[in-house]
């Protein structure tokens, strides 16, 4: 018996260990040894306005949780807001090497966020939908030249015991996208 629970919790830390793997991704990083910036600046979401109609207070705990996760890295930080922004297609690298003169930063991260209306069921019978998140950010050294690309889809990476709240979806998502290049950059 004693023997058969050990087993049950290996597997189950190995299943929620693996879930998180699933979820979080980096999609591009440059070939050069990355440094530990000391000021960073974040954009603000991406379609901002559009943004916080879907799920009014997202935003906010966007910010708080970029200022809070880089804090416990160190790292000064500057929210930035981008004129326009409503994607990574609408920002360039002289325009990324403007800002970070500007505000004297190391380096910029620009984030996209979505909200994924997951539908769940059992036994064919629909139970419910949470509001996942997908969230994607790219960080950019203080020239404009991006150094990576990192995406957190809550839905594959995180295991939630309830329908997730998508203040929770939204806090998770940036942990985890941030967390890949914070991960990344100490690599």
């Amino acid at each position: 018996m004693k023997n058969t629970s050990k087993f049950i919790l290996l597997i189950l830390a190995i299943a929620l260990t693996s879930c998180g793997a699933m979820g979080t991704r980096t999609l591009y990083k440059a070939e050069i040894n990355l440094n530990k910036p000391t000021k960073i600046g974040f954009s603000q979401v991406a379609n901002e306005d559009i943004m916080e109609k879907i799920v009014k207070g997202s935003t906010k705990i966007y910010d708080s949780t970029m200022t809070n996760q880089l804090a416990t890295q160190n790292i000064k930080s500057n929210k930035i807001i981008v004129e326009n922004y409503d994607g990574f297609e609408s920002i360039n690298e002289t325009k990324i090497k403007s800002i970070c003169t500007d505000n004297q930063l190391d380096g910029m991260i620009l984030t996209q966020l979505k909200f994924l209306n997951v539908k769940y069921s059992s036994m064919f019978i629909p139970i419910g939908v949470s509001e996942d998140t997908e969230v994607e950010m790219q960080y950019y050294d203080a020239n404009g030249h991006l150094l990576l690309h990192t995406k957190h889809n809550t839905h594959m990476g995180n295991s939630y015991w309830d329908f997730p709240s998508a203040d929770k979806t939204v806090t998770d998502g940036t942990k985890g996208a941030l967390g890949r290049i914070i991960k990344e950059i100490a690599k």
